[in-house]
Formats: structure tokens, C-alpha cells, sequence
């Protein structure tokens, strides 16, 4: 080969190795984009840079009741006697608006908040920006409420003339959708995400015994609902759990159906009884009591099949779930796991009453006073 060929090849070479190198950096940084951005694999490196050399000290909060906060896009947002209020992780107050609330509960899907007082008449629609898309005083008590991810909000009340009545607002307040229960009442309902089906929880008998029955609108119709019994228990609490997938929590069972009205899975722990749950998107988390002592966590998809089981010695006071994230508080330790329950995080309760998880893994944990943010190593 003559020293002019040699020449010729030698830069076609190195052009080549460029080539492969470029394509394997921009494969690395998509890598670690994927990682970083759409999973959960970095967190821990994500905390350490978000909070490293920072203090989180308690801050000064009123939360009368577990069931008055929630996390909204990692805020926390409480409702109370000074309205409804949201905080950033250092205790930054960042919104607080509205009219006082005695006896709150407090909803959150997508970027919505909903407030409502139970077994009063007040009812108010947010943003987590802190703005007030509508509020209104309801002719009943209500019973239960619930906020979709497209703002339309469904609202269940005490009748007059009838049991129950069921109503949906759209997120301007324009009601949408009416039922009233003649012959049976009602007490939980829930509402897709793009509130085109409602299910609601009835209370009635079955020959000559008490049952619960799930009835099944699509609201958009006037056809009468579908129907599925759930059984002689009282339920606790109904939500979508996916886009036309339900649970239902009772006291002896926790039962998945479709919007249709067929059941998926029952699952209930005969060793234990139910001491604490949370619905969230996807995913549900169930505590029990062991009547041989201790407690047992356990996580089910949105058909009710179980993903994870894990049990300690401690008694649960609180569960919570944001994104890949599930917080345990009992009466010890607050724990953070993953979905397959893998610990990724405790430390000894403060005297907590309730811990709430972000979508990183930190958590805002509260007594009726205070609150402050836990960070995972």
C-alpha cells in the first residue's frame, strides 16, 4: 500500500470512531434522561441535589384532621379556620383563600382542589394556584364529595322529598348531572377521570338482610344504572382507579369492578382487619391490624390484584401514595417505599399524626400544629 493510501484511510478511520462516539454519548444522555425525568431510579440522586446543604425546620400549620390536607403538585395544601391554605417544603405560605372551614375535608386530582365541610352545606372549587373557580352553599348536609382531573366535581347531599341526591358540577359550576335516590340512601361516590361515569355507593336490604350496592351512571345518559352488590358491609370509600376501573372499601372487603357493573377481584385479609387505606391513581394501599399483632401493608393494582405484602410489628396511623411513592406512618417509625414496597427511607416518629408523600420521596409530616419535610438519604 503506497504512503498516499495510508493517508487516505487513516481520517476515515477516525471519522468513524467519532460517529460511534457521538452516537454513544447521545445514547448515555437519553440513558440518564429516561432515568432522571420518567423514573424513579434517581431519585435519591435527585434529593441529594435538590436539598443538600438546605434546613427544613417545622413550621407553624392548622390541620384540625388528617382528612383537611393533602399533597397538591407537592405543595401541601390544609384546610382550617383560616381557609384553605398550600406551603411550599421550607413552610412558605404560598396561597390562602376562602371563607373559614369546621370539620373539612380536603380533594385533590390533577390541579384541582376541592373543599367541602361534611355534613354541612359549604362547597368550594381551586386551583392549586390558589384560584377560586366557584364555591356554593348546597340545599343539603353534604355526605361526600369528589374532584375529577378535569375539574368537574360531583357532590352528594341529603334529599328533600327523597334520601339522597347526587349532583355534577363542571369546573365553571354549571351543574351537569342530577340523581335522586327515592328509596335508598346514599353515602360515598366517585367520578372518572373525565367525569363521564359516576358510581355511587347505596345503602338498602336484600330480602330481609342490610346491603351495600354500587350503582353505576353514565352521565351523559338517562338510562337507569348498572348495578353490582357489594355485599353486607358498610363502604367506606369509592374511586376510579383508572379510566373505567373502581374501588370500593368496606369494612370486610375491598372490591374492584369495572363502570359496567362486573366485578374484577374482592380482596380481603381474614388474619387482620382494615386500620387504614388510600385510593390513588393506579394503585391502592390497604393497612390491616393482625389479630395476632402487628400490622400489614398491602398494595393492589387497578384490578385489586396484589402487587406487594409486607408486615411489622407496628400499629398504622396513616398511609399515603404520590406517584412511585407509599408512606407509612404508625405509631413508631414513618416509612417510604417503592410500589414493590421496598424501603427506601424511615425514620422514628415525632409525634406525628399524619404523613403525607411527594412524588420525590420526601414527606410533609404533620401534627395539628406543625408540619415539616422528611428527606430520604
Amino acid at each position: 500500500m503506497s504512503a498516499e493510501t495510508e493517508q487516505k484511510t487513516e481520517p476515515k478511520v477516525g471519522r468513524r470512531w467519532l460517529f460511534f462516539a457521538a452516537i454513544a454519548l447521545v445514547t448515555v444522555l437519553l440513558l440518564v434522561w429516561y432515568l432522571w425525568a420518567q423514573t424513579s431510579s434517581l431519585d435519591g440522586l435527585k434529593r441529594f441535589v435538590r436539598y443538600s446543604g438546605k434546613r427544613y425546620d417545622s413550621f407553624s400549620v392548622s390541620v384540625p384532621d388528617a382528612g383537611a390536607c393533602v399533597i397538591a403538585d407537592d405543595r401541601l395544601c390544609t384546610a382550617s379556620q383560616e381557609g384553605v391554605s398550600a406551603y411550599g417544603a421550607d413552610g412558605r405560605l404560598i396561597f390562602q383563600i376562602g371563607a373559614p372551614y369546621r370539620d373539612a375535608a380536603l380533594k385533590a386530582a390533577g390541579d384541582y382542589l376541592l373543599c367541602y365541610e361534611i355534613g354541612r352545606t359549604q362547597l368550594t372549587l381551586l386551583r392549586t394556584s390558589g384560584e377560586e373557580l366557584f364555591s356554593l352553599h348546597t340545599d343539603g348536609r353534604i355526605y361526600d364529595a369528589e374532584v375529577s382531573e378535569s375539574g368537574a366535581v360531583c357532590v352528594l347531599t341529603e334529599g328533600s322529598g327523597c334520601r339522597a341526591v347526587v349532583q355534577i358540577y363542571s369546573k365553571q359550576g354549571v351543574a351537569l348531572f342530577l340523581h335522586e335516590s327515592k328509596s335508598r340512601y346514599l353515602n360515598a361516590c366517585a367520578l372518572s377521570p373525565d367525569a363521564d361515569l359516576l358510581a355511587v355507593s347505596a345503602l338498602g336490604q336484600e330480602d330481609i338482610r342490610f346491603a351495600s350496592t354500587a350503582l353505576l351512571f353514565q352521565t351523559d345518559s338517562e338510562d337507569a344504572p348498572a348495578e353490582l352488590s357489594l355485599d353486607a358491609q358498610i363502604i367506606y370509600d369509592m374511586a376510579f382507579t383508572g379510566a373505567d376501573s373502581i374501588c370500593a372499601v368496606g369494612e370486610s372487603s375491598l372490591q374492584f369492578f369495572t363502570a359496567d357493573g362486573k366485578l374484577l377481584r374482592e380482596y380481603s385479609l381474614q388474619t387482620g382487619s382494615l386500620s387504614a387505606f388510600r385510593i390513588g391513581d393506579g394503585l391502592t394501599a390497604a393497612a390491616y391490624d393482625l389479630y395476632s399483632g402487628g400490622s400489614a401493608v398491602v398494595l393492589l393494582d387497578a384490578q385489586g390484584k396484589e402487587l406487594a405484602y409486607s408486615e411489622s410489628n407496628d400499629a398504622v396511623l396513616y398511609v399515603s401514595l404520590c406517584g412511585d411513592y407509599v408512606s407509612v406512618l404508625t405509631d413508631r417509625a414513618l416509612r417510604i417505599y417503592d410500589r414493590s414496597l421496598q424501603l427506601c427511607g424511615s425514620t422514628e416518629n415525632q409525634g406525628w399524626q399524619a404523613a403525607l408523600v411527594r412524588s420525590d420521596g420526601t414527606a410533609m409530616c404533620l401534627t395539628g400544629r406543625s408540619a415539616v419535610l422528611y428527606i430520604p438519604d
